[in-house]
């Protein structure tokens, strides 16, 4: 798949599509169990030109077609072109209809309300009651997503691998904030054990474990090597809201 990624701005690696492969399977695992048919909501924070959300809808639509109908993702992106650049895409690739893209910041207060009321809109104010869902003009009840997954910054701003690309340097390097931001964003519209999945280098395990909600209890991490023999060079970890659930440590990806 060839995407649209505008120039200057970070060029999506193997982390998302390990990422993307993590989030199939995991997905997939949920509609043979439970049985879905029902809208399944998956948001993408910070999801840039729409890599992870597009790879999955793909995944669906070509290899289990019969839950793609129930499949949507809504990608939360702040910067402008890479806004347009995940509308484009999805569009390129024929999701439009599974794929909801929205331009805001996170760590603004309103952005809440603000996706509680895109959600309502286009998913459900023909399926529900708006009575029992609205008050206000805006939802009683946020958490209405199964599946949170982020690919946050993982350096610190302090660094010196500045890259001369301002786009760049928003998508890889933050601070405590931006970090604990992201998942807190994604915390606040999880329902109860619904998982929230990231992606980091190694070096940065203790930071993104720290970062983490104390209502998502941690349940898997998994090392993803570039070879067989070689040290992990970054790592997925998954937790799930308000879970009682056991951690695991999984099998490893190798992208050889």
């Amino acid at each position: 798949m060839d995407f649209y990624q505008p120039e200057g701005s970070y060029r999506f690696s193997s982390d998302a599509v390990c990422t993307a492969r993590y989030v199939c399977m995991t997905i997939l695992e949920e509609f043979q169990k439970k049985q879905i048919k029902r809208p399944y909501l998956l948001m993408d924070i910070g999801c840039g030109c729409g890599v992870i959300g597009i790879l999955v809808l793909q995944f669906f639509s070509e290899l289990y077609p019969e839950y793609y109908p129930y499949l949507r993702v809504f990608g939360i992106e702040k910067e402008e072109e890479l806004f347009r650049a995940a509308k484009y895409n999805a569009k390129q690739f024929g999701h439009e209809r599974n794929y909801f893209v929205f331009q805001m910041d996170i760590l603004k207060s309103e952005s809440v309300s603000l996706l509680q009321n895109k959600v309502f809109e286009e998913i459900f104010i023909d399926t529900l009651p708006q009575q029992q869902n609205k008050d206000g003009g805006v939802l009683k009840n946020p958490r209405l997503f199964d599946f949170v997954v982020t690919n946050p910054p993982w350096y610190r701003a302090e660094t010196k691998l500045h890259s001369v690309s301002q786009l760049r340097n928003t998508a890889l390097f933050g601070n405590e904030d931006i970090l604990q931001g992201f998942f807190a964003f994604g915390e606040k519209f999880l329902k109860k054990n619904a998982s929230m999945v990231t992606v980091a280098k190694t070096a940065c395990y203790m930071e993104f474990m720290n970062a983490m909600p104390k209502s998502i209890q941690i349940t898997a991490l998994q090392a993803v090597h570039k070879k067989i023999q070689q040290k992990a060079i970054f790592f997925i970890l998954q937790g799930k809201y308000l879970s009682k659930a056991v951690f695991e440590i999984l099998s490893p990806q190798i992208m050889e």
